[in-house]
Parts: C-alpha cells; sequence; structure tokens
C-alpha cells in the first residue's frame, strides 16, 4: 500500500481503541460509540456508517471489528489499494525512463557546470492582445471628497446639506 493509505489506515486503528465492541459471530459486531452503535459486516465488508463501502479502506468501525476477531486488518483492505494490483494495473503503459544523459543531482561543483546539460527555461512571446497602459486601482484609493462651498463641511453638496443657513 502507499503512505496515505497507510497513515489512514492507521488513524483508523489508533481512533478504535476507545470503542466498545460485541461479537455476534460469523464476523459480525456491534460497535458502541460515544455517538451511537454501527453494526460491522466483516464477511460483507460493510459497515453502517458508510465509509468502508465508499473508500475501500476500513473504517474506524471496522477496525474496532477486525481487532474484536483477532484478524488482520490488511486482509480487509480493497484489492485496488495493494501494491500487487498496482502493477499489474500500471505495468504495460509505464516504462521506465533512461537516464543515461541526465546530470547528477549531488555532483553540481563549479568545475562541473560546464560539463553539464542544463535545461534552459523557454523562450516566450508576449501575449496576444493590446497591453494594458493603467493599473486597476483600489476601489477606496483617492475617492473623491465632496465639501460644500457655503458652509465648508465634507461629505454632502448643496443638494444634501442640513444646515439651512449656512454663515
Amino acid at each position: 500500500m502507499g503512505p496515505k493509505i497507510e497513515t489512514k489506515l492507521k488513524e483508523n486503528v489508533e481512533v478504535s481503541k476507545q470503542f466498545i465492541t460485541t461479537d455476534y459471530g460469523m464476523g459480525n459486531v456491534n460497535i458502541q460509540t460515544s455517538r451511537g452503535h454501527h453494526r460491522v459486516s466483516l464477511s460483507l465488508h460493510h459497515c453502517s456508517c458508510a465509509e468502508w463501502q465508499m473508500t475501500g479502506i476500513p473504517c474506524r468501525h471496522a477496525c474496532a471489528a477486525v481487532k474484536t476477531v483477532h484478524g488482520d486488518i490488511y486482509d480487509y483492505i480493497e484489492g485496488w489499494y495493494k501494491f500487487s494490483c498496482q502493477q499489474k494495473i500500471y505495468g504495460r503503459c509505464m516504462t521506465p525512463v533512461v537516464t543515461i544523459d541526465m546530470p547528477n543531482i549531488n555532483d553540481y561543483r563549479m568545475e562541473n557546470i560546464s560539463n553539464q546539460i542544463l535545461l534552459q527555461p523557454p523562450i516566450t512571446s508576449q501575449a496576444p492582445g493590446r497591453p494594458k497602459i493603467t493599473r486597476h486601482e483600489s476601489q477606496y484609493q483617492d475617492k473623491k471628497i465632496y465639501r460644500y462651498t457655503q458652509c465648508h463641511q465634507v461629505g454632502h453638496t448643496r443638494r444634501t446639506c442640513k444646515n439651512p443657513n449656512p454663515s
């Protein structure tokens, strides 16, 4: 399995230690949590929370059930997460890359740089269309301040002035 699946599985096993389990036989286990009960069927790979069916990785309730029946948790992971299945899926379409002319990453000294083949960034051209000349300013930058000339107060005009007799 990959490292992310392994990490997720270890988290589920760690959380499952605090659950109370009741074994009913034939791979059927009842899991009691602080939020309620969950039914797990190990033979069908089924849990009432539906996380196990959706992801293919045993949920925390399934991990508690596997621990109750003293089983191996890795037997209950779906096959597509396992390395052997990944090799069958991607074996034909992925070919290894030949690295004969590639530079050695650990061998970058000043005297060896001239001998190495280094890739240069691609030459880019200017994007089509007219270039922007002016920038878009913020809505709060250089906001026009209104000042009524009769009362000399900021924020209103003659039409909205509240002072009927300016002095």
